[in-house]
Formats: C-alpha cells, sequence, structure tokens
C-alpha cells in the first residue's frame, strides 16, 4: 500500500505543478489581465513542492507527514466534487479521475500503518 500512497502524491505534486505552469505559460502568451500569472505559479510551485516533501517524508517512514497527507487527500477529493459540478463532459471526467485519486491516496495512507 505504500506505492500506492507514494504514486498518487507524486501525481499530484506534478499535476498541480504542470497547472501552475501552464496558467503562467498561457498568461504569458495572451498576456492575461486576470491576476497576475507568475504569482499563481510561485503558489501552486509551492504547493506542489509541499505535497513533494510530503511524499518524501512518508518515503521516509516519517509519522509526522501522515495527517497533512490525509488533509491533502480531502482537498483533493473536495477538489474532484467541484470539477464534477462543472461544466462539459472532459472535466467531468477529470473530477471523477481527480476525485478517485483523492479517495485512493486516503484509503491506501489509512491501510498502511506502519508505511511498510
Amino acid at each position: 500500500m505504500r506505492k500506492v500512497v507514494l504514486v498518487c502524491g507524486v501525481i499530484e505534486a506534478l499535476s498541480i505543478f504542470s497547472y501552475g505552469l501552464s496558467i503562467e505559460i498561457n498568461g504569458t502568451r495572451v498576456h492575461s489581465t486576470v491576476g497576475s500569472p507568475l504569482a499563481q505559479f510561485i503558489i501552486y510551485t509551492i504547493f506542489a513542492l509541499g505535497i513533494s516533501g510530503l511524499v518524501k517524508g512518508l518515503s521516509g517512514h516519517h509519522n509526522w507527514a501522515r495527517t497533512p497527507f490525509y488533509m491533502i487527500q480531502i482537498f483533493v477529493v473536495i477538489a474532484g466534487y467541484t470539477l464534477i459540478s462543472g461544466d462539459g463532459v472532459n472535466v467531468k471526467v477529470l473530477g471523477i479521475f481527480v476525485g478517485i485519486l483523492g479517495v485512493v491516496g486516503f484509503l491506501s495512507l489509512l491501510r498502511s500503518p506502519d508505511l511498510d
């Protein structure tokens, strides 16, 4: 189960970083007038680094990383629900994937009490 937890965390961190990068690229290319693409990129990058730190902590068998990782999974499920409530089939499918990822990450960590 530990590998499943780590894979979920890596997917989440890479996805968040990629999303922030896409905001920066599109904002620079289109010269966005809504918010600062660079600031959003920095915020998403910090969030992705935080998740990466938790994944590193979990891979090193550090119990301090468990509770924050549980909280991240709850927020991932909430994000998935928000996407499912959106418009368009692609957004709903992405929301289902995100929701399942959060549930799998949460339950996998729950089923691996010693991270072995």
